[in-house]
């Protein structure tokens, strides 16, 4: 979905500087792994913490921790300590558990830059450990997946199994929509949005038609941001392999100069990049009608899943994958104090089934219930909503949605599906590149301080582009912006060079 004063600084500042996340398998099964690792159940004693983003009840937590510790105790003698945290807190919360140097053993992480982790050495390096601990996991992952988290021989963490391209588009209310009357079904473009978004005002005044999500908004066009930070391709479509600013090009600019002006016509909500509320969470209040979104299969029922809402998805920018659309990634921090046994629990968790069901969809009868068991099709139990669950089910965050239950309103094969959505994207010219910031960090905190500044309030229509891109592209300029893209060119030459 790749990550020095503190890591999480670094790593919300390379994600804003970044805006420029399975194969089908048998969730009824639970055979576990077969490596080494799953015999070694004489270990010492101990406890891996994990931490995982969504909102959950501390309550909840523990009762996911006990029963998925009966599973691992059973196989490594090892237990298991669930925490997650809200998406808007989450990164807040990685920043100080790594700067307390608190225990933790394994977290979520979604678009940061590794290099940066690396090399202020605060994730920890794994490969020692996959042969013993993880060769389940370690086989069933591809190369070229694997080389986007390998840097000087190294593999620093485990890509999710899950979509590995991604498509752009705007997430809606499908009642609110179809209300309106507008044939929205031949809207390819986020131009084409506006007499819709405008007859949406007219007939919901109290319902904003654009709602951010945590502060931002994605762009609805396909660079390649070539591993983060500034330098970019402009388009996946093209075979140009150019580093540029992307921030500098017309698209960049026309793209904002038409947010601005929803903005000025009060097409999005107001405070959009300074909200702290998830987009979903909007839309299934009643504030929000729609919101840009990642596409994907199955994408109208996650998003319905979290809203409770009926939801209708328009494909805007069609499906392409880069280095960087790996972009969940699992880590062992540096508080692991036995990081070979948190690669052990990770391995379960990517190939048990039994395990992986637990900590993404919590108990039965409590957080789901089987509503095709055959087919392992799963729902609320009565009385238990999406708002009220004490356990949310974010399948895509975990190491491998691909062995977990398929939520009632996908396609049961819905698995399969992702596996031909990835398949059959677009593919950038530097696909499996992977960008080393270290020669530059200096240019790229700084780079990634003022994007920071600017690039959330741009893309959310809060700025006005014309005055403001300007003093962004000159105070990028001062920060370095050049040399990085510079060092990314030669990077991606070399890399072009030897992969003829």
């Amino acid at each position: 979905m790749n990550k020095k004063k503190a890591m999480a600084f670094l790593l919300v500042s390379v994600m804003a500087g970044s805006m420029l996340a399975g194969c089908g398998s048998d969730a009824s099964s639970a055979q576990g792994s077969s490596s080494k690792s799953a015999e070694s159940s004489n270990n010492d004693s101990y406890t891996v913490k994990i931490l995982a983003p969504g909102d959950a009840s501390t309550d909840d937590c523990a009762k996911i921790s006990e029963a998925a510790s009966k599973i691992t105790e059973e196989k490594f003698n090892t237990k298991i300590e669930v925490t997650r945290v809200g998406f808007g807190s989450y990164d807040q919360q990685v920043n100080l558990t790594l700067a307390s140097s608190e225990k933790l053993d394994l977290m979520y992480e979604y678009c940061g830059n590794v290099t940066s982790a690396i090399s202020s050495g605060q994730i920890l390096p794994i490969t020692d450990y996959l042969d013993s601990y993880g060769s389940d996991m370690k086989s069933e992952i591809s190369e070229s997946d694997w080389k986007c988290v390998t840097f000087n021989g190294n593999i620093y963490g485990v890509p999710s199994n899950k979509e590995k391209a991604t498509g752009w588009g705007f997430a809606m209310n499908k009642e609110m929509a179809d209300a309106t009357g507008i044939d929205y079904s031949s809207i390819k473009t986020e131009e084409e949005l506006e007499p819709l978004l405008e007859k949406v005002k007219e007939m919901y005044p109290d319902v904003y038609p654009i709602v951010s999500h945590v502060g931002s908004m994605s762009l609805m066009t396909n660079p390649d941001d070539l591993g983060g930070d500034i330098g970019s391709l402009e388009s996946v479509s093209s075979d140009s392999t150019e580093v540029i600013n992307y921030y500098a090009t017309d698209k960049y600019m026309n793209e904002m100069k038409l947010r601005y002006d929803w903005a000025q016509k009060g097409l999005i909500m107001p405070d959009a990049s300074t909200s702290t509320e998830m987009a979903n969470s909007l839309i299934g209040s009643g504030k929000g009608f729609g919101r840009f979104t990642n596409t994907k299969p199955g994408i109208e029922q996650e998003i319905e899943k979290e809203s409770g809402k009926e939801i209708v998805v328009l494909n805007l920018v069609e499906p392409y994958t880069t280095t960087t659309r790996v972009d969940i990634v699992w880590y062992v921090p540096h508080n692991s104090d036995k990081p070979e046994r948190a690669v052990q629990v990770l391995n379960e968790i990517y190939t048990n089934p039994d395990l992986a069901n637990i900590l993404i969809n919590g108990l039965e009868g409590t957080h789901y219930e089987f509503t095709d068991k055959d087919n392992g099709v799963i729902n609320y139990p009565d009385g238990v909503t999406a708002s009220n669950t004490g356990y949310t089910s974010l399948p895509w965050a975990w190491p491998n949605e691909a062995i977990s239950y398929v939520w009632e309103g996908n396609d049961p094969d819905i698995w399969d599906q992702t596996q031909e959505f990835n398949n059959n994207a677009v593919v950038s010219p530097a696909k499996g590149f992977a960008w080393d910031n270290t020669n530059v960090q200096n240019e790229v905190t700084a780079c990634a301080n003022v994007t920071a500044k600017y690039g959330p309030a741009l893309q959310c229509g809060s700025l006005d582009p014309e005055t403001t891109i300007p003093k962004f592209l000159d105070e990028l300029k001062a920060a370095g912006a050049d040399t990085i893209i510079a060092e990314k060119q030669r990077q991606l030459d070399d890399w072009l060079e030897a992969n003829k």
